[in-house]
């Protein structure tokens, strides 16, 4: 199993659109990937979440 480190980007393209490849890879997440997690990292992703989307 490999292990990997999601970016924000790819986080927010997944819960967007469940066509593309940023779900694709959430989808293989332990199956074929370990993400690796921090705190630093969990905050970033809750300040990008919280963020208002220009649409």
């Amino acid at each position: 199993m490999y292990s990997i480190v999601l970016d924000t980007n790819v986080i927010v393209a997944a819960l967007r659109s469940r066509r593309g490849a940023s779900f694709a890879v959430l989808r293989q997440i332990g199956i074929q990937w370990e993400p690796l997690i921090s705190v630093p990292l969990i905050l970033e992703y809750e300040a990008v979440g919280k963020r208002r989307l220009n649409a």
